[in-house]
Formats: structure tokens, sequence, C-alpha cells
């Protein structure tokens, strides 16, 4: 095994959550192999690729970046890494450039051993503890195309159900949510005073004094639901804090809020429309599963079509309850179209 080439970026900084490596001058515009070929979530958990595009999921940065080229596999060294996939790409130019989604590149080019069927192991960990950036480390060799298998996981696939109350209300008030979420360990917990701080620290130092009256809802207002309490209507972001607690999806302890153990749906405590309903449960699912049915399209599409509940489950290292709904989601949403038993076994189509 040799090394041919290698490009390294300290300071790259992923636009849109996507780290991008693509061909030089070479794309696919139509087609199953396309980046817009499917409507799967772009990045899966880790990464997805096809014909000159790989598109990993990333953090606002800045990442360390260093790609590698191969003659053959390399050795297993992946024991220091927290996530692990090797997955085709098929070069159209034989050149990769770490780019961004606005277009350009960050810096060289790099050749690969000619245009053609790749793979390559793609291996992240955070950059350090507490950090927003990831290390990455992408290396390419020559390979036929096979399926993607996942080595490692840092987090599960499939994420657990989320009521979705970020969801239900503006921007503003899902960043109250986090913020809550985000202090609970601050010296006498998520207090106004560690919110403030909190926001003071993103340079949003008087949001929490905010007049809320004139945020636009994306499927509610705070104020809509306080009315149906019979509560006061709230001023300002501060006094939204009421509002969840009325409604059970934050606990409020002697001036300090949490999250309940067990946090209420909305539409099981709030009155709303069937279409705000559905919109809810809809982006619930979404949530939870995307990224997962992502990768799953990633099998399907990369000669990896015929499977069993636990040969997927083996190669993504999903259990194989979280395989079966997400398959079942996937199917619904037209992401894939599974042809026989999934208690045997099944066909995957895009």
């Amino acid at each position: 095994m040799t090394i041919l080439g290698t490009f390294e970026d300290d300071e790259y900084r992923p636009e849109s959550g996507t780290l991008i490596v693509r061909d030089d001058g070479a794309y696919e515009k139509r087609g199953p192999f396309s980046r817009h070929g499917s409507k799967a979530q772009p990045c899966g958990t880790i990464v997805r690729t096809g014909n000159g595009w790989l598109e990993g999921a990333a953090g606002p940065g800045p990442d360390v970046v260093r790609m590698e080229v191969h003659d053959s596999a390399p050795e297993d060294d992946t024991a220091d890494w927290a996530d692990v996939v090797e997955i085709p790409y098929r070069s159209l130019s034989g050149t990769v450039g770490l780019g961004y989604a606005t277009g350009g590149f960050s810096g060289d080019l790099l050749a690969l051993s000619g245009a053609g069927a790749h793979r390559v192991r793609v291996t992240r960990r955070r950059t350090g503890e507490g950090a927003w950036g990831d290390r990455w480390l992408l290396r390419f060799w020559p390979a036929d195309p096979f399926p993607p298998r996942w080595l490692k996981r840092r987090e599960n696939a499939v994420r657990p159900a989320e009521p979705g109350w970020d969801n239900l209300f503006s921007h503003e008030f899902g960043l109250l949510l986090r913020a809550v979420a985000e202090t609970r360990e601050a010296p006498g917990g998520a207090t106004s005073e560690s919110l403030r701080q909190w926001f003071v620290r993103r340079g949003r130092g008087d949001w929490l004094d905010h007049s809320v009256r004139d945020r636009v809802p994306v499927l509610m207002h705070p104020s809509d639901v306080a009315r149906q309490l019979g509560m006061p209507e709230p001023g300002t972001l501060a006094d939204t804090l009421d509002v969840f607690v009325a409604v059970g999806a934050l606990v409020e302890d002697g001036g300090s809020y949490r999250k309940p153990e067990v946090q209420p749906n909305p539409e099981d405590v709030i009155d709303m429309t069937a279409r705000h309903r559905d919109r809810i449960v809809w982006q619930r699912d979404h949530d939870r599963f995307s990224e997962y049915a992502a990768d799953l399209v990633s099998v399907a599409l990369w000669n990896g079509s015929t499977q069993t509940l636990s040969s997927v489950a083996e190669r993504t290292l999903v259990p194989e309850a979280d395989v079966r709904a997400t398959l079942e989601w996937a199917e619904r949403q037209k992401l894939l179209h599974v042809t026989g038993s999934l208690d045997a076994a099944f066909t995957m189509a895009l």
C-alpha cells in the first residue's frame, strides 16, 4: 500500500452543515448517481456519495480535513476515530477537491489514481473536548463498487422520538428550549440569569427581553396557547417560559427550569388544526428517520438492493427494529420501494 497524494485544510468551514468533495469540471446532471438524483437527506448519518460527489454531515466548523489517495486499501487504523464508513465513489474526471455548497474549492486539487470506481474510507471525530468542529480523514483507493459498510458510530443512527415543541413555534422559542437544555448543569440550574448569560455568549444578550408579539409563527404562536389556557399573553421571550411550564414542556423548580423526564407531544395537550397536527407528526418522524433512510438509499444505490433485516442491521450498525421502522418510513416517503417481506429477503429499489 502506497500513498500517492495528500491534501489538508486545517480551517475548513462547511457551508450549510455540509462537507463537500467533488470532481473537478465533471458532473452528472441527472440519474440516481447525481447529487440531486434522490429526495433523500443529502449527507446521511455520516456521508453519501455518487458520481463525482461526496457530501458529509458537518457542523459549523472549523473542521480539519485531510484527504489521501492510496494505490490499494489502507491498513485498519480506525481505533481512535468515532465514526467510520467505507463507501464507493465514482470519479468522472480523476481529480477531486474539497469544496463548498456555493461552489469553488478550498485549495489545491488532488489527483486520484484515475477516473472510474474508487472506495473511500471516511473517518470522523471531534477536534477536541467540547469543540464544534470535526477532524476528517478521507482515504481513496481504486475498487469496484460494492455496498457501503458502517464500521463505527459515535451515536445512534435513528434518533429518539422528540415531541417537536421546537417545530411548533418560531426559531426564537426553539432556541429558548435549547438554552434551557444546555444550561441545566450551570450553578443553580437553568435560571433566568444563566439563560441570559447563554444568550450573551452567543452575541444575543438582550433576547430574553425581546417582544414576542410580532414573531411570525411556524405553526402556532405561544400567545395562542396562552389564550387556550386562560393565561396572560407573554410579552417577552422570558415570559414564554411560563407557557412551556403550563403545557408540560418544561418543569419549574425554585426558579430553575428543566425538561421533564417525559415531555408530552404538542398535539396531545394543545388544540390545533388537523393540518398542524399532521405537520408536527410528519416533522417528528422526519427528524427521527431521514438521516438513516439516506444511508439505506446508499446501500440500495451501490449494488446492495437485496437484503434481509439482519444483513442491513449488520452492515449499518443499527438494531433490526430501527431498520424496520426506517424502511417503512422511507417507503411511505417514496424514497425506496421495498419488494418482499421484511421478515425474509427483500429488495430495495430507488
